[in-house]
């Protein structure tokens, strides 16, 4: 297999996975390759030949969805795939009905993987996809302005319609929340900033989202009283 070679990266085909690796050591034959993650050196572990294809698509012209492919060959794709609906830019449900303030709202993109407080990950990975959350949040909320003090409620738009404990999915609004910190459209999420996240479920999205509906504290209206 010539396209494995000593330090050659290699990223993960599954669309919502960020695993990138390098090639540490692997002669031709060989059933495994020893790798390790391209950015810190660290994890080396062998892994299987087989799994570190060519190219990111089939000889179909389709995506693979697992395995590895070199970083640095492009991906070309088959025919487009069918269009989907377009995704709301608005909520059907006011989650702020008759509340006084400012409302915002920040979407990050579908398809991100999460976090579920039911997950065994393994800490690096889980540092992985917080990383991505906050980033995404950061990058969404750049319209926003600065707020002093906010109440937050996040959506959790999934991507069918059983039923799920939204508050599962706390760690990754924390992350979210972290990312309008980062931005600047908090100064902290302290509860003398904050209320919330209030955590619920919205309307089924293709890929699944997370949106935060952000809306601004009045002066006269004091954070204490929306916790009792």
């Amino acid at each position: 297999m010539t396209h494995i070679r000593k330090d050659r990266i290699f990223a993960a085909c599954h669309p919502q996975d960020t695993a990138r690796i390098r090639i540490v050591r692997y002669q031709s034959g060989d059933m495994r390759a020893l790798v390790a993650d391209a950015a810190t050196g660290a994890r080396q572990r062998l892994i299987l030949a087989t799994s570190l294809h060519p190219t990111a698509v089939t000889g179909t012209g389709n995506r693979r969805k697992s395995g590895y492919a070199p970083e640095d060959v492009p991906t070309v794709t088959g025919p487009p795939a069918p269009t989907r609906k377009p995704i709301p830019v608005a909520e059907k449900t006011d989650w702020f009905d008759g509340m006084p303030g400012r409302r915002f709202r920040v979407a990050l993109p579908p398809r991100l993987l999460l976090l579920n407080s039911n997950q065994r990950l393994h800490h690096h990975r889980r540092a992985d996809i917080t990383r991505v959350l906050r980033r995404a949040a950061w990058a969404a909320s750049r319209e926003l302005p600065a707020l002093e003090r906010a109440h937050i409620v996040g959506v959790l738009h999934p991507e069918d319609r059983q039923r799920r404990d939204p508050a599962n999915w706390y760690p990754s609004f924390k992350a979210c929340v972290d990312g309008l910190v980062d931005q600047g459209v908090l100064e902290d999420d302290d509860h003398t900033r904050v209320v919330g996240p209030d955590m619920r479920i919205g309307h089924v999205v293709s890929g699944s989202r997370l949106v935060l509906h952000v809306r601004e504290l009045t002066r006269d209206e004091p954070a204490a009283e929306l916790r009792k």
